[in-house]
Formats: structure tokens, sequence, C-alpha cells
């Protein structure tokens, strides 16, 4: 009667030993599981992990040998370079020094003088009809008075004759008869002198009325120079007398008249 419940009693007892003894062998194994994978993650940090370096300065306790000074070798070459650098020293004190020598300044070439422009006579003016009618009428009235001149001095006879030169030559006409006739015609021509060489000569016979009137003019030697020539009987024209001595008289009644470009 007493077997049954002490066989259920212990069955129980038994049941409950081993449901423990189960729970703590899990619980070991998990904490052993999870101490080997704590244990391979801190092992990999470590691995992955650089180590600080570590440095390390050494001090050398030998104390500094100053090394002396190696004496300057001189050498041949040394002494014959300096001896060369003394020689040439002396050399250029002992040469004179050298003047600059001075340029020479070529004096500039002198121009040639110009020469004097050459002054053209004057052309004459075209006369207008009425001029010309005038100047007919004058020249007539002129020839009629050289007409009565003549008739007068042919009944007078005629005094004097042919004389020598007057301007710019001798003969025997009066000297101080010569000054006023030059004085008189001279400025009356019209001509460059420059415009020749030489100083050409041209005789000009003169005939004269009593009270000094020109009568008639005609080259006796030419100058060779026609324009001189021409401007000579011009200028005689336009005087149309010469004038008295000093006595209020003409000397000759022909004259022969010399006139030359540079007198």
């Amino acid at each position: 009667m007493n077997s049954a419940p002490l066989s259920n009693q212990s069955f129980s007892r038994y049941r409950f030993g081993k449901t423990e003894s189960t729970k703590r062998a899990l619980t070991f194994s998990l904490i052993a599981h999870l101490g080997l994978l704590a244990f391979l993650m801190i092992g990999i940090q470590w691995r992955s992990s650089t180590p600080a370096g570590v440095e390390v300065e050494l001090w050398d306790t030998v104390p500094q040998v100053n090394t002396p000074a190696t004496p300057e070798i001189k050498t041949e070459a040394k002494e014959e370079a300096a001896d060369i650098a003394i020689k040439k020293k002396k050399l250029e004190k002992e040469l004179p020094k050298k003047e600059p020598v001075k340029e020479v300044v070529k004096p500039k070439p002198i121009p040639p003088p110009e020469k004097p422009a050459v002054k053209q006579a004057d052309t004459p003016k075209a006369l207008s009809p009425a001029e010309v009618k005038a100047n007919a009428a004058a020249e007539k009235v002129r020839a009629d008075q050289l007409a009565r001149l003549r008739a007068a001095a042919g009944a007078e006879g005629g005094s004097g004759g042919t004389s020598g030169s007057g301007v710019g030559g001798g003969g025997n006409a009066p000297p101080g008869w010569t000054d006023k006739v030059i004085k008189k015609v001279k400025p009356l021509i019209v001509f460059n002198a420059e415009s020749v060489s030489g100083n050409p000569a041209a005789v000009i016979k003169v005939d004269l009325a009593p009270d000094g009137a020109i009568l008639s003019t005609s080259i006796m030697t030419s100058s060779g120079i026609e324009a001189w020539d021409r401007a000579v009987l011009l200028a005689l024209s336009r005087a149309q007398s010469l004038p008295k001595d000093d006595s209020g008289k003409i000397p000759q009644r022909q004259v022969k008249l010399t006139f030359k470009p540079k007198d």
C-alpha cells in the first residue's frame, strides 16, 4: 500500500532534478559563447589598430675637436703670376699717358655768292589809237621845229664842226659841258650793265640846234651789243636837247658822244 506513493514521489524528484541541470548547462554554454565572441572582437580590434611609434633621440657625448687650419702652400705658378702682375703695374706707371686725339673740324664750304637777277628792259606797251594819234601830231610838230632850226642854222652859216668824244672820252669839248651831258643823258638810259661782259663803247653822232635841241642822232661805231646801242639812242630821244655850257651857248653844233655801260 505504501510502495506506490513512494515511487511517484521519487520519480517527480528525479524529473525536477533533470530539468534543473539542463537549464544550467544551457546557461553555461550561452555564457561561454558570448565570452568567446567578445574575445574574438577584442582581438580583431587590437590587430587592426597601429601601435604608436616611439621616438628616441641619441646624444653624443664625445667632445668636438677643432681641426687646425692647413697652411697655404705657395706654388711656383702663383709666384710667377704675382711677378707678372708687379711688372705690369711698373710698366703702366712708366708709360706716358696718351693724350686724346682732337677731331679736326672741317670748315664748312662757303656757298658761292648769288648772282644778281638780270633786270630785263621794259617792253613797250601797246599804244591805244588816241595815243598813236597824239604821238604822230607831236612828231609832226617836232619835225617842223627841227626844219625851222635847220633853216636858221643854214642861214647863219653854221658855226663849229665835228667835235671829239663827249661822254666817256676826251676831245675838244669843254670838260664842264661834258659833265652836264652825262648828268642829263645817263639817268635816261634803261639798261642792265651786269648783263654784258666787258665795257663796250657806243659812239653816237648828235646834230644840235643853236639852242641845244637834238636835231638828229646816228651810230658812228656800234658797241657790238644791239640792246646797248638802242638804249643810248632812246635816252637821247627822251632828252630832246643837250644842256648849254657855262657861257650859255652850245660849244659845237655836231658832237660825237661815247657811251659805255659801266662808266
